[in-house]
């Protein structure tokens, strides 16, 4: 028997009445403790390794590489139990920590005071992350989630989900990186884990060989169509099916602009192959005029490139920077936890 299932089987000798959930999360919580807060401090830190590290001073052999991330497409509420009824009014944390700095990379984060109250025809949550790519460099990824339900005063809140545990999408690319071998192609699968009232499916893809791109969407001339709905999508070639969400407008929304004509982006980070292909679509309506716009990215391995987007008379210019993937951490460009 594993150390950590002996370790897990000890807590609940210890603490038989508790609810297997929560005990199930301590042991998650108490093995991170363990393993990591002597050199990367609290359980509930956030990553402070920000996305485009290497994209404006490319560093010398043997410090980045193209390396397998996660892309994470969806967090859906498959199915809720005991006294729930939709819809739910729902806030919390959803993470998802990786082996670089195995601090919480948040996707998914509302204060109660801000749920996203979801229905049964779209028990999406609306993911606002990574703010870096997932990277897999020696291990799979861990999911963080807390999520919880409104009720009309705090002491009625109801615990939605609890869960700790690790991701392992495709069979065949872990098996081929536990041999340390390169795995050539991409995957993606759709996982269901229960906990407390709900069952949540998570879709993710392996990202082979890929490289951080980093995506922003700016007016460059004319201004917002009046009565566009549509959405912001990114996508790979190599699983070119989905689909990634970086805005989506209602008929009676503006965008959130900056000043200098920047949208503000639900989501804009990605994963694509070394050598592979990013996309990035417009699609939607324009009054009765159905809108379908396409531009398309070749990797590189640091830099930015641009393209133009035009959406009646909006033009825009969509610019994607791209980065590699750090070997180790600390380094000169990411300090440490404890030095800064």
């Amino acid at each position: 028997m594993a150390a950590e299932d002996i370790a897990r089987l000890e807590l609940e000798k210890t603490n038989p009445k508790k609810d297997p959930d929560e005990r199930s999360y301590q042991y998650y919580r108490e093995n991170w403790e363990w393993k990591y807060a002597e050199e990367f401090g609290s359980f509930e830190a956030t990553t402070r390794i920000p996305a485009m590290c290497f994209t404006d001073k490319p560093t010398k052999p043997g410090v980045t590489n193209p390396e397998r991330s996660m892309q994470i497409f969806s967090v859906k509420v498959e199915e809720i139990y005991g006294d729930l009824h939709w819809p739910l009014d729902v806030f919390g944390i959803v993470a998802v920590r990786d082996d670089l700095d195995h601090h919480r990379n948040i996707i998914f984060e509302r204060k109660r005071d801000n749920c996203q109250t979801l229905n049964e025809e779209d028990p999406y949550l609306l993911l606002t992350g990574p703010t870096r790519a997932p990277v897999t460099l020696f291990g799979p990824m861990h999911f963080d989630i807390t999520l919880k339900v409104k009720r009309s005063n705090e002491l009625e809140d109801k615990d939605l989900s609890l869960l700790g545990f690790r991701y392992e999408c495709c069979k065949s690319i872990n098996y081929q990186a536990s041999k340390g071998e390169c795995a050539l192609r991409s995957c993606v699968s759709s996982q269901k884990h229960r906990s407390k009232l709900s069952t949540l499916e998570l879709t993710c893809s392996i990202v082979v060989s890929s490289i951080e791109a980093t995506i922003s969407v700016c007016i460059v001339g004319g201004s917002w169509p009046d009565g566009f709905s549509g959405r912001f999508i990114a996508s790979t070639a190599s699983v070119s099916h989905m689909r990634v969400l970086l805005l989506n407008i209602g008929d009676k929304d503006t965008p959130v602009v900056a000043a200098d004509g920047t949208i503000e982006l639900s989501r804009r980070v990605v994963s694509v192959e070394s050598f592979g292909e990013l996309r990035v679509h417009a699609a939607g309506w324009l009054g009765s005029q159905q809108i379908d716009r396409e531009v398309f990215f070749q990797p590189l391995e640091s830099g930015r490139s641009s393209r133009s987007l035009k959406v009646g008379s909006c033009e825009m210019e969509v610019t994607v920077g791209w980065s590699l993937f750090p070997l180790c951490y600390p380094t000169d460009r990411i300090p440490s936890p404890k030095n800064g």
